[in-house]
């Protein structure tokens, strides 16, 4: 049949033009570049931390600790007037007023909530489990299954398809190191471990995303700086929008009106630049432990 025929090299053709795609892509994730020059980051980082600025009132109330915990490392790193004078703010609005609860240990390191039986816990992924036992160092959670398979290094099984698994499962076990939860040769090990898999997310995976952004963050938060590829660090600055802010976008063509096609974190959509505070910390956070690392060489 000859309309069998066609529809066959039809997809033959398509099959190889994703694949040139594909290939092209991967090449310019992973090729040689120089070192990018830290007053290009510093550049970037300023942008960055004007949109802060900017946005703060619309921003101020995202119900997300972890966000204003990156903020806070970021003006200690730093040492950032504006961001210190940010997340000043938002401790006086926000933190001091209300009770401490689970999710204080990021702001206070000192303190160790008493964390109630599972069955009385609000309903949370397994990551955020895992960051609750790494921010109290719960010795009635740590025994709890879902908290020891965390501790290993084939946790994210499916990583691929988890985009953020392997990258959320890092800052578990980087908390566990903050706050001394013990397992200490079995969190260095897995560690060194799971910066191995996200090496190889970065390498084949060259959608610059949130997610992209994250795990570049926790190669530099880890220490594993000399693993960090210029061009990963060119490809996030390039990233950034005209505002400072970063999203989830990684386009590929315009449709004009400002619309683009595009990849995501997870699925392709159609979609417009937007600010995301979620993409945005997390490179506040890189740009400002960039700057540092730098510093110090």
């Amino acid at each position: 049949m000859p309309w069998l025929k066609k529809l066959l090299y039809i997809a033959l053709l398509l099959a190889a033009l994703i694949g040139i795609f594909f290939a092209w892509q991967v090449w310019k994730n992973n090729r040689d570049i120089n070192p990018v020059p830290a007053t290009d980051i510093e550049k970037h980082f300023n942008r960055s931390v004007q949109w802060l600025l900017d946005s703060y009132n619309t921003i101020e109330n995202t119900q997300n600790p972890i966000l204003w915990w990156m903020i806070k490392q970021a003006a200690e790193t730093s040492g950032d007037k504006r961001l210190q004078t940010i997340y000043a703010r938002y401790k006086q609005n926000h933190l001091d007023p209300n009770p401490n609860d689970l999710w204080t240990p990021m702001f206070n390191e000192l303190y160790r909530p008493r964390v109630p039986e599972r069955f009385l816990l609000p309903k949370l992924a397994d990551y955020q489990l895992f960051f609750l036992y790494s921010l109290s160092c719960d010795r009635d959670l740590a025994t709890e299954a879902v908290i020891q398979k965390q501790l290993q290094p084939g946790f994210c099984t499916m990583h691929y398809l988890h985009p953020r698994c392997v990258t959320h499962q890092m800052m578990g076990l980087r908390f566990m190191q903050r706050y001394q939860c013990g397992y200490e040769d079995t969190v260095n090990s897995t560690i060194g471990e799971l910066q191995e898999v996200i090496i190889s997310e970065l390498t084949w995976d060259f959608r610059v995303t949130d997610a992209y952004i994250q795990r570049v963050l926790m190669l530099a938060d880890s220490g594993a700086y000399n693993r960090i590829k210029p061009v990963w660090i060119r490809n996030i600055l390039d990233a950034q929008n005209d505002d400072g802010s970063w999203d989830d976008l990684y386009p590929l063509f315009p449709l004009g009106g400002g619309r683009v096609f595009a990849l995501t974190s997870m699925l392709p959509k159609i979609g417009t630049h937007h600010a995301s505070f979620h993409a945005t910390a997390q490179g506040i956070m890189l740009l400002a432990l960039l700057l540092e690392h730098n510093r110090d060489q």
